[in-house]
């Protein structure tokens, strides 16, 4: 009699695996728990297919992960054909329950799984943010150590995006332009997950003291007078008037009295500095001059007019000018502006290339923007090979 059982046995573990050949590792295909169950039993005392008929399907719609590798079959029941074998850990969608069992697709093949050797899958994650990209908050300095004692290796702008691989205190170590150093930490901000680009800001700057009006038009009472060369937020225009967020509030400004460029100072490095022989077209018209450096530019001088310079960008922060950052009264800016282009022969609707100085913004150690008039590409050429270079970068000591 146990002979017997022995026998019948090993002839249900077959049917389980589904296996031609008569055996099939346990650890591989998992339904041996049912095998071993119907190995102990008569099998006039239990039938899996006909348990399962006794029992309803449910039509559910479930996210699963098989635990181990699993037989899909033709039927609720180990005696079924398998159809193919299911790899653990796969993604699975229950479409139907009963009983033990559970109705799925695999490879374009539909049947019948073991409910046992499932499992809910995991919650889909949201994408982390980067919080290792950060965002330059100001004009920041890249220093060679964790401290405002050490070399600047670079100034990284104000808005750079940079990927912040160790933090050690208040500092964070980056690179930038070929350069690795520390910045301080306090001057930095996540950078935005989205990849949607943030709606485009519109300023406009007011060229005189002007009146913001409750509506377009001189007869809409004033809400208050901004003073010149204020930067308010474009909204819309209307009938030659501008919807305007302003210091005095939200209102409406006449055209005639706004600009789409700020009137920034003018960094001048040469003959138009305090004392120097163009210095009358400033004289008067200026409500301040700060002596500073504008770093990434060499000065050159043509070597047979030696009074005649030139700043030509570097790639080297330690290169830099000296330079006179003169800030235009409002009154007199439009006018002195144009005065200057036409001393230095600076003309935007002609070829950049072919002039002498191109009118660029850029930015001083203190990170000021402002105007500069820079080589143009051509001369730098010509100065890079041939000129004289002041290693000092002031002109007043360029001998």
């Amino acid at each position: 009699m146990q002979k017997k059982k022995i026998v019948t046995a090993l002839a249900l573990a077959v049917a389980v695996t589904g296996s031609s050949t008569g055996f099939s590792p346990p650890t591989i295909i998992h339904e041996v728990a049912a095998a071993q169950a119907a190995a102990l039993t008569p099998p006039t005392a239990f039938h899996p297919a006909a348990a399962a008929a006794g029992i309803a399907a449910k039509k559910v719609n479930l996210k699963k992960v098989n635990t181990y590798n699993l037989n899909l079959r033709q039927g609720k029941s180990t005696g079924t054909k398998v159809l193919v074998t299911i790899p653990k850990n796969s993604a699975l969608t229950v479409t139907e329950t009963s009983g033990t069992w559970s109705k799925t697709n695999y490879k374009g093949k539909s049947g019948w799984v073991a409910s046992r050797y499932l499992k809910n899958a995991p919650a889909a994650k949201a994408p982390a943010k980067p919080q290792n990209q950060k965002v330059t908050t100001y004009n920041l300095n890249l220093r060679q150590g964790k401290s405002t004692g050490t070399k600047v290796l670079v100034l990284i702008p104000k808005n750079t995006t940079i990927k912040v691989t160790q933090t050690s205190g208040s500092w964070s170590r980056t690179s930038y332009k070929g350069k690795t150093g520390w910045v301080a930490s306090r001057y930095l901000k996540n950078a935005s997950s989205s990849t949607s680009p943030a709606p485009k800001t519109t300023y406009r700057w007011t060229t005189a003291n002007v009146n913001v009006r409750k509506g377009p038009g001189t007869s809409y009472a004033s809400l208050g007078v901004v003073r010149a060369n204020e930067r308010v937020t474009y909204i819309k225009s209307s009938k030659g008037w501008s919807n305007v967020k302003s210091s005095k509030g939200t209102g409406w400004i006449t055209n005639r009295y706004l600009a789409t460029v700020g009137q920034h100072p003018v960094s001048v490095y040469g003959t138009l500095r305090k004392g120097q022989s163009a210095y009358h077209l400033l004289r008067g018209r200026t409500a301040s001059e700060t002596k500073t450096r504008v770093p990434y530019f060499n000065m050159y001088l043509k070597p047979d007019q030696t009074w005649w310079s030139f700043i030509i960008p570097s790639s080297s922060f330690a290169r830099s000018v000296v330079v006179e950052r003169m800030v235009i009264k409002p009154v007199y800016y439009h006018s002195t502006l144009a005065n200057l282009d036409k001393w230095e022969r600076f003309d935007p609707r002609k070829p950049l290339a072919d002039q002498n100085y191109n009118r660029k913004l850029v930015t001083d150690q203190d990170g000021k923007r402002s105007w500069a008039y820079v080589g143009a590409s051509k001369i730098s050429n010509y100065l890079t090979k041939s000129g004289i270079r002041v290693t000092s970068g002031d002109y007043l000591r360029r001998f």
